[in-house]
């Protein structure tokens, strides 16, 4: 079981309303003499009761994590199994059998030619003069007419 800083900070954030609302609670039974019948009888029932379901509310997520702590669930099962290289790794699988070149003349033989050409086409001399590309306005608003 790993415990990080962080972990116990968030531990101790998730604690702090639990414990304001058991303090409410404790303070509106005395208020009302000990007992749930005191606390009805001055009219502060449905207000403990409340407190009660939402204090029970904030708990759950704490009582989830400190079931799955105490019962060894606290990972999904396989989670540990080595699944191939990490995010930042590249197999020597992958690139062994890749040709760029290949991939780029597959791109560009499957390419839609009624895409028409771009700058970089006309530059290249493909035979499309520079004059009929017509340029993007530049400008930012309304369009001049």
């Amino acid at each position: 079981m790993r415990i990080s800083v962080g972990g116990v900070i968030a531990f101790v954030c998730g604690l702090l309303p639990i414990v304001y609302i058991g303090w409410l609670l404790r303070h509106f039974m005395s208020v009302g003499g000990g007992s749930f019948d005191g606390v009805v009888g001055i009219g502060l029932g449905p207000t403990v009761l409340g407190l009660a379901i939402i204090g029970l509310l904030f708990a759950l997520p704490l009582i989830i994590k400190l079931l799955r702590g105490a019962s060894g669930m606290n990972r999904v099962p396989g989670a540990s199994l080595d699944a191939g290289p990490k995010p930042g790794e590249i197999s020597s699988t992958e690139t062994a059998n890749f040709d760029a070149d290949a991939a780029f003349a597959n791109y560009m033989r499957n390419r839609d030619p009624a895409a028409g050409t771009t700058t970089e086409d006309a530059a290249a001399g493909d035979g499309v003069a520079r004059d009929s590309i017509t340029p993007r306005p530049a400008g930012f608003g309304r369009k001049i007419v």
